[in-house]
C-alpha cells in the first residue's frame, strides 16, 4: 500500500514538472480595462484576450498586440509601465487607418476581435 502511494506522488510531480506554465498576460488585459473599460465597456469583457490576440493559439497577436509587444518589455509586471505603453500605443495607425486612441475615443476596441 505504502509503495503504491509513493508511486503516485511520484509519477504526480514527474507530471507536473513536464508540463509548462501558463504564459497569459493578465495584468495587461487588467490594466487595459481599468484604463479603456469607462470608454468601451461591455466590449472589454466580451473580447478578453482578443483584444491583443487573434485565433486560438496566444501566440498569435493582432495588429494592437504587436504595437503593445514593442511598447512594454515581456513579462512585464509593473501597472505604471503598461499604462504607460497603451498610452504611447494610442498615437499608432489601425488598419481602417484611425489611430488607436481615436477608436477607443469611439467606443470601440482598437481593432476587431477575432476568435478564429
Amino acid at each position: 500500500m505504502r509503495r503504491a502511494i509513493l508511486i503516485v506522488l511520484f509519477g504526480g510531480l514527474v507530471c507536473a514538472s513536464l508540463t509548462a506554465p501558463a504564459s497569459a498576460r493578465k495584468q495587461y488585459y487588467d490594466e487595459f480595462k481599468e484604463k479603456y473599460g469607462k470608454e468601451l465597456g461591455k466590449t472589454v469583457d466580451d473580447a478578453k484576450c482578443f483584444v491583443c490576440h487573434v485565433g486560438k493559439s496566444k501566440k498569435n497577436r493582432n495588429d494592437y498586440g504587436m504595437a503593445l509587444g514593442k511598447a512594454v518589455s515581456k513579462n512585464e509586471k509593473d501597472k505604471a509601465k503598461i499604462s504607460e505603453a497603451l498610452g504611447k500605443i494610442e498615437e499608432e495607425k489601425s488598419a481602417d487607418g484611425k489611430s488607436f486612441g481615436e477608436l477607443i475615443k469611439e467606443g470601440k476596441l482598437p481593432v476587431e476581435p477575432q476568435k478564429e
